[in-house]
C-alpha cells in the first residue's frame, strides 16, 4: 500500500483564536456581503474567496505540517523476480520481440550494469534479486536470462522468497512474468499462506505482477492441453485417451490428433473441425479409442497438429520448418498407461458340468490375461448305506480297484466328487473350496458361483466369500441356474447378502420364456457390456441374439446397485439380466440368465459374439481388484524440482499388512523412438475373425527391459502412519516417461513378489500450453496482497512511488505548511479575486 502523508497542527493552543478569528470574520463578511449591491453569481464568488482566505490566515496561527512515513533507507528488502522459462521465447509471426527480449530490455541494463530505475530502488531498498524456472536461483544482474528453463515455477518460487524473507522486513516484490505457471496448481495454497501471513503480522508484502508478452497478432499455433488415458475391459478398444486441442490464427482450419507407440508407429487418429476453438475459444475434447494395447506398462505419444501437416507427425524437426506454427513445444504430450501384468486367476465354482462352462472356458482359452482355474463337482454327496458296498468299505464303489496315494481319487458316499482343472499344481484346490484367508485372497481376484446351492458351502466358507470381497476387494460373480440365487437356498446367507438383487422376494407369474436381452441406460455406457463401438452396430447385434428360456426371476435391486441389461419375456414382462454393486473394497455382480449358451448355438458368427462377452466381462471382473503388491506414483510439484512419491503397499497371503518386509524400487527411463525386438504375436482374442492383425496395430511394448540397468535405485522406507504402507521419492533428472519396478522381499530375504508402474513427465508441454499472459493469475495475487499489476512501459514511472510504501521498517518526515510561500500567496491570491470581481462589478 502507498500512502502521500496527513496534515497535522503543531499549535493546538491557538485553536480557539483561530476559531474566534474565522467566526469573527464570517459575521463581518455575511454583514458586509448582506449590504452589497453584488447580485447572483459574483456575489457568491466574491463571498468565497475572501472566506477562503481568512480560513488560510487563520489556520497558519494552528502551524500546520504535512507528514508522513517512507521507508527507511537500506532497512528494508525488495524482491526483484524474473521469469527465465522458455515460455517468454515465443516469436511473434512479424520478427516482433519475444516476451523475453521486451523484458531484458527493461531489467537489464547496458554493459553489466543495473538500469536507472533499479539504482533508484537502490537508494532506498535493500535489493533482492532472483531468476526462476524450475527452480529459484540467485542473481546479481539479471545477466544469467537466457529464458531456456523447462517450467515456470512462479508460485513455488513465491513460497520459497515468503519462507526466506520470514522474519526479515520485506517491503514488497516486483515480479516479471507472463503468469503461466506450470505450478498453477499450487495457487489455493498460496494463498491461504498469504491470507494466514496477513493475520499474523497485519500485513503481507504486496507483490506488483509485471506482465510480459510478446505481441502474438496474426500468428498461428495448435496447442495440446490435458491428456487423459483412461482403460477398460472393452476388447476393441482396450484404452481411449481424451486430449484437449486448441488453437489460434486456424478458425476454418481442421487438427488431426495422433497416437503413437514407443517405436514412433501410429496406432489412431481422429481429425477436428477446429471451429470457435481454433481462433482461442474453449478447447475441444478429442478422443481417440486405441484398438489394441498390450498387458503391462505402455506409453503413447499424442501428437496435435494441423491435417495438412499429418504425414511429418513423428519427424519434429521436417514439422517444425513446414508447419509456420509459433511453437511446437504444445503440439506433443507423452502419457504412460499401466493395464497391468497377467495372468489375473478367476475361481470357477460349478454345481455340475454344463454348456455354459463349455463354452466360458473355450472364450477365454487365447486370452493370455485370464487363468481360470475350476472347480467343478460331478457328482453330488449322498448317505453312505452299507448295504451299496462291501463290509467295512467306506469308499465309493466306483473307484474300487483304483490304487491311488491321493486321497482324493477314492470319494466317499458322504463327499461331493469333484473334478479340478488349470490348476497350478496338485495340491491347489485338493481339498475343496479354500478354507482360509491364505488359501483363497492370496491365489485368486474373483470368484463365480455357477449353479451350485448355498449347502454346498460350510458356514465359514460362506463367511469367507464375504470378506474376500469385502476386505480384499476381490469380486463375485453369480450365474443363473436352477440351484443359484432363490433355487440355490441363497437367501438369508453371507454371500445372499452381499449381491445385487433382492432374494426373499419370489417373481409371481409362470417361468420366463423368449426372453429377449437389452441394454439399460446404464448399460450402454459401460464399454465392458457393449460389444460393438458404434451404437448402430451394437443394436444390430442385439437384434440378432436368441430367445433365452432359463431365467432366475428376481423383483427387485439393492440401493446402489445397477442394472445394465434386462430381459423382456414372451408375456411382455421384464426382469434383470444384469446388476453389479460395489461392497466394501471389491463388487458383486449377477447375471440372471442361466442358458447364454444358448447364444453359442446358433452361428459361428453369434458365437463369436458370445465368447467376446464372456471375455469381457470375466476381464471387468479382475480389473481394478488390489493385488499384495500395490505401487502407486503421485506427481509433485513442490520444491525446486519435479518430484515423484512412490506409495508401495505390502500385504501377506490373508491381505493384512505387512510390514515385515523391505522394499527395493528400480527406475528405468522409456527409450521412445528407439527399435525394440520383434514383438510376440496378438493372441487370438485381440483379432478379429477374417482380418489379420496388422503390425502397426500393436501398442507399444517396452523397450526398457529388467536386464537394462536402471537409473536409480531407491530403498522404500515404512511409512510411520499407516501399516504395511512403504513410501520413497525419485527427483527425475530430465523430461519423458519412467518405468518403476518395486521388488519386495520379506525379513529373511525372501521375494514376495515384485510390480511395475510408470509415468509420463511433460514439462514443455506444460510450460507452452498457452501462449496467452495469464491476466487472471497475476490480478488474484496482487489482489490477496495489495498490490496491482503493471505493464514493461509502467513500471520506471511505478518505481518513483514506491518512495510512499507502506513498509516494515520506515522513518517519518514532516513539512511545514503554516510558513510555506505558496500558502501565503494563496491567500493574497484568494482576497486579490474578491477586489477583481467587485472592481468589475463597479463596487469598491
Amino acid at each position: 500500500m502507498i500512502t502521500l502523508g496527513s496534515l497535522v497542527f503543531s499549535n493546538p493552543d491557538w485553536l480557539w483564536p483561530a476559531v474566534a478569528f474565522a467566526a469573527l470574520g464570517l459575521v463581518f463578511l455575511i454583514v458586509g456581503y448582506a449590504r452589497s449591491p453584488l447580485r447572483g453569481g459574483p456575489r457568491l464568488l466574491a463571498f468565497a474567496l475572501k472566506l477562503t482566505g481568512l480560513i488560510l490566515l487563520a489556520l497558519c496561527l494552528l502551524e500546520p505540517l504535512w507528514t508522513g512515513e517512507s521507508p527507511k533507507k537500506g532497512a528494508n528488502d525488495l524482491v526483484v523476480l524474473a521469469d527465465n522459462s522458455r515460455g517468454l521465447s515465443v516469436k511473434g509471426p512479424n520478427g516482433a520481440d519475444t516476451a523475453g527480449e521486451a523484458m531484458a530490455r527493461v531489467i537489464r541494463g547496458a554493459d553489466g550494469e543495473l538500469p536507472a530505475w533499479l539504482e533508484t530502488l537502490g537508494d532506498t531498498f535493500r535489493l533482492q534479486t532472483y531468476t526462476f524456472d524450475a527452480r529459484l536461483k540467485r542473481s546479481a544482474d539479471f545477466s544469467e536470462l537466457n529464458f531456456t528453463g523447462d517450467a515456470s515455477a512462479l508460485l513455488t518460487g513465491l513460497r520459497s522468497l515468503r519462507a526466506r524473507f520470514d522474519r526479515r522486513p520485506l517491503a514488497g516484490m516486483l515480479v516479471f512474468t507472463d503468469g503461466n505457471a506450470t505450478d498453477a496448481d499450487l495457487l489455493e495454497e498460496v494463498l491461504s499462506e498469504l491470507r494466514a501471513n496477513a493475520a499474523g503480522s497485519g500485513r503481507p508484502a504486496p507483490i506488483f505482477p509485471v506482465v510480459a508478452g510478446a505481441d502474438l497478432a496474426g500468428g498461428k499455433d495448435v496447442a495440446l492441453g490435458a491428456v487423459t488415458a483412461a482403460q477398460s475391459p472393452f476388447e476393441d478398444a482396450p484404452v481411449t485417451i481424451t486430449a484437449e486441442v486448441s488453437a489460434r490464427g486456424l478458425a476454418d482450419a481442421e487438427a488431426v490428433v495422433i497416437v503413437g507407440n514407443e517405436r514412433g508407429e501410429e496406432l489412431a487418429r481422429e481429425t477436428v473441425k477446429l471451429g470457435p476453438a481454433g481462433d482461442g475459444g474453449k478447447p475441444l475434447a478429442v478422443r481417440i479409442q486405441v484398438p489394441v494395447a498390450r498387458p503391462g506398462v505402455s506409453f503413447f505419444d499424442v501428437v496435435a497438429i494441423e491435417s495438412g501437416r499429418a504425414a511429418a507427425w513423428n519427424d519434429p524437426a521436417k514439422l517444425a520448418k513446414e508447419s509456420g506454427e509459433l511453437t511446437q513445444e504444445n503440439n506433443r504430450r507423452l502419457v504412460a498407461v499401466d493395464r497391468g501384468q497377467g495372468p489375473f486367476r478367476i475361481l470357477y465354482v460349478g454345481g455340475r458340468p454344463n454348456w455354459e462352462y463349455k463354452y466360458l472356458r473355450r472364450s477365454v482359452e487365447s486370452d493370455s490375461e485370464i487363468d481360470l482355474v475350476s472347480l467343478i463337482r460331478i457328482a453330488k454327496r449322498e448317505p453312505k448305506f452299507e448295504w451299496r458296498g462291501r463290509t467295512g468299505e467306506s469308499s465309493n464303489p466306483l473307484f474300487r480297484g483304483f490304487q491311488s496315494e491321493i486321497p482324493e481319487e477314492t470319494q466317499r458316499y458322504d463327499e461331493p466328487v469333484l473334478m479340478r482343472l488349470n490348476t497350478a499344481d496338485e495340491a491347489e484346490l485338493r481339498d475343496g473350496f479354500p478354507k482360509s484367508e491364505a488359501e483363497l485372497f492370496g491365489a485368486y481376484r474373483a470368484i463365480i458361483l455357477d449353479d451350485i446351492e448355498a449347502e454346498f458351502f460350510t458356514q465359514e466358507q460362506l463367511n469367507l466369500m464375504d470378506r474376500f470381497v469385502g476386505t480384499r476387494g476381490g469380486t463375485l460373480l453369480m450365474l443363473g441356474g436352477q440351484e443359484s440365487f432363490q433355487p440355490g437356498g441363497w437367501n438369508n446367507t453371507p454371500v445372499g447378502g452381499i449381491l445385487p438383487v433382492y432374494l426373499d422376494r419370489i417373481g409371481r407369474g409362470g417361468p420366463a420364456h423368449g426372453a429377449t436381452f437389452n441394454l439399460t441406460r446404464e448399460g450402454w455406457l459401460e464399454p465392458w457390456v457393449r460389444l460393438q463401438a458404434k451404437q448402430e452396430e451394437e443394436e444390430k447385434r442385439l437384434a440378432f441374439m436368441p430367445e433365452f428360456f432359463a431365467i432366475n426371476q428376481v423383483q427387485a435391486i439393492k440401493p446402489g446397485a445397477s442394472v445394465f441389461a434386462t430381459v423382456t419375456d414372451s408375456e411382455q414382462r421384464q426382469h434383470p439380466a444384469l446388476a453389479v454393486q460395489r461392497y466394501g473394497g471389491g463388487r458383486t455382480a449377477a447375471l440372471m440368465i442361466a442358458d447364454v449358451w444358448r447364444w453359442g448355438m446358433k452361428d459361428d458368427l453369434v458365437r463369436q459374439d458370445m465368447e467376446k462377452m464372456w471375455r469381457q466381462m470375466l476381464r471387468w471382473l479382475v480389473v481394478d481388484v488390489p493385488d499384495r503388491i500395490h505401487l502407486e506414483t503421485r506427481a509433485d510439484t513442490e520444491g525446486a524440482n519435479p518430484v515423484t512419491r512412490f506409495s508401495v503397499r505390502v500385504r501377506d497371503e490373508a491381505f493384512r499388512p505387512q510390514d515385515d518386509a523391505s522394499v527395493k524400487l528400480e527406475i528405468r527411463p522409456a527409450l521412445m523412438g528407439q527399435a525394440a525386438p520383434p514383438e510376440p504375436p496378438l493372441p487370438d482374442a485381440a483379432i478379429k475373425p477374417g482380418v489379420e492383425a496388422p503390425e502397426k496395430a500393436a501398442a507399444p511394448r517396452p523397450t526398457s527391459s529388467p536386464d537394462t540397468p536402471p537409473l536409480a535405485e531407491i530403498f522404500a522406507e515404512p511409512s510411520l502412519e499407516d501399516a504395511g504402507l512403504f513410501e520413497a521419492a525419485f527427483y527425475p533428472p530430465q523430461s519423458g516417461g519412467y518405468r518403476a519396478r518395486a521388488v519386495v522381499r520379506d525379513g529373511e530375504g525372501k521375494e514376495l513378489g515384485e510390480t511395475e508402474t510408470g509415468w509420463a513427465l511433460n514439462p514443455a508441454a506444460e510450460e507452452f500450453r498457452s501462449l496467452e499472459p495469464n491476466r487472471d493469475l497475476l490480478e488474484t495475487l496482487a489482489k490477496e496482497t495489495g498490490g496491482r499489476v503493471l505493464t514493461l512501459a509502467e513500471v520506471p514511472a511505478f518505481v518513483e512511488t514506491l518512495q510512499a510504501l507502506e513498509a516494515p521498517v520506515t522513518e517519518t518526515w514532516t513539512r511545514p505548511l503554516w510558513h510555506a510561500p505558496w500558502v501565503f500567496l494563496l491567500a493574497l491570491a484568494c482576497f486579490a479575486g474578491e477586489w477583481l470581481i467587485r472592481r468589475r462589478q463597479g463596487v469598491l
